[in-house]
């Protein structure tokens, strides 16, 4: 577990967006799938919020939270909100397959390491052939393409737009000597066609997503019961840049899930994800922009881009209903 999973949500605000995202879909998805039935499995961390708001907002009582280091297990242990939370000291892939499915289940694999990503991508594949059909499968990956390594100044030439160095036809860019070890992380799992454009801090993400879609839906093609319907897959950065992405194990013949899924505002599969990209605001800031249609007239200043480089404003525009909001309050 990284220290980046412990921040406090209010300093992470696109993972609040991201988090409450799922939930909606969730909720969706609880009439016609009946997911208070459901088992939730995941890595709530020391405070167990992703498991207090599933339980509040679905009524799901069977939850296990799942930690692998001792120290940060005794923290669930004191800190779970409701009594009926198992509390698991584990990896998530061993408690996985140790456990008898006795239902369908919603599995959070919330990974933090990117030097293993190709067994999570891997692990992450191999569980819709064992996850009971109706089952929601989500995952997280690092999406920070600087976890790939960072080659000395001698190793690679500079180019910047049309100007380069004038090693460049004997040493790669920066992105392709990335593109290299990707491709030598990944392996087999290697998508055909990648460029180095592909491994920018813009759009190392959508890599991950486009490999990730490839495993999964090869791993499909061995079970003729059952098929995925893709749902939600986000990109953000707090600190780290994160991509998710989240599916529905359904019946091969099922005709109720994919319109409800196709159907709702937030739809995003993994090849259109949304861009959580969230400017930092005062209160005074988003009450301006929530009450007001021209909000560059009315702001009368430009909001800062990030390095994914998306309009603050449109971003804002998106997500203002779920935008998080947090107060002090004194107890």
């Amino acid at each position: 577990m990284s220290a980046g999973s412990s921040l406090p949500y209010r300093l992470r605000p696109n993972k609040a967006v991201d988090r409450e995202l799922f939930l909606s879909l969730l909720m969706r998805l609880a009439p016609a799938l009946s997911l208070e039935k459901y088992h939730y499995v995941g890595l709530g961390g020391p405070f167990l919020e992703d498991f207090r708001l599933v339980h509040a907002r679905l009524g799901l009582e069977r939850m296990t939270c799942v930690e692998t280091e001792e120290e940060v297990h005794k923290r669930p242990l004191f800190n779970r909100p409701v009594a009926s939370i198992e509390c698991v000291h584990n990896s998530l892939e061993d408690y996985l397959d140790g456990l008898d499915f006795e239902a369908p289940a919603i599995v959070w694999f919330d990974y933090t390491e990117p030097r293993e990503v190709t067994s999570q991508i891997e692990r992450f594949a191999q569980t819709i052939g064992v996850a009971p059909i109706g089952s929601v499968l989500r995952i997280t990956l690092n999406a920070n393409p600087e976890s790939l390594g960072k080659p000395s100044a001698g190793d690679v030439s500079v180019e910047i737009g049309d100007v380069a160095s004038g090693d460049r036809g004997q040493k790669p860019t920066v992105q392709e000597w990335r593109l290299a070890r990707f491709k030598d992380r990944l392996g087999q799992l290697f998508p055909s066609g990648l460029s180095p454009e592909g491994m920018t801090q813009k759009n190392y993400g959508m890599s991950l997503l486009r490999v990730l879609k490839l495993a999964v839906e090869k791993e499909a093609l061995n079970f003729l019961d059952r098929r995925i319907v893709w749902s939600l897959a986000t990109h953000y950065k707090d600190g780290q840049a994160m991509v998710t992405a989240a599916l529905v194990v359904c019946a091969d013949g099922d005709t109720v899930v994919e319109p409800l899924v196709t159907g709702w505002k937030f739809y995003a599969p993994p090849e259109a994800p949304h861009r959580l990209d969230l400017p930092a605001l005062s209160t005074l800031e988003r009450l301006t922009m929530e009450s007001t249609e021209d909000i560059e007239a009315k702001l009368a200043f430009s909001l800062p881009k990030s390095d994914m480089g998306e309009d603050p404003i449109a971003i804002f525009k998106k997500f203002y209903r779920i935008y998080p909001h947090f107060s002090r309050v004194e107890i």
